[in-house]
């Protein structure tokens, strides 16, 4: 593997944390806020925050088929080379 594609693989993954992070956070804020405008306390709130949960652990197994993607592809490319 060169240098530069292992790079773009580690930037790749690496931004799985902040993708999380937001997934989580604007699902909450969007409970939050639909909360106050419909006066549902707590209910958006937390139906939105599972969407956000949902959203982020979408992402992880998207990275985790990607990462077992690329790793079944150096193995081919060993096998050839």
């Amino acid at each position: 593997m060169s240098r530069s594609q292992f790079l773009r693989d580690l930037l790749k993954f690496s931004t799985l944390g902040l993708e999380m992070g937001a997934a989580v956070v604007i699902g909450l804020l969007m409970g939050v806020y639909l909360d106050r405008q419909f006066g549902t306390r707590p209910w958006l709130t937390m139906v939105f925050l599972g969407f956000g949960f949902a959203a982020a652990a979408r992402a992880v197994i998207r990275a985790v088929k990607a990462g077992l993607l690329m790793e079944e592809e150096e193995k081919d490319e060993e096998e050839k080379g």
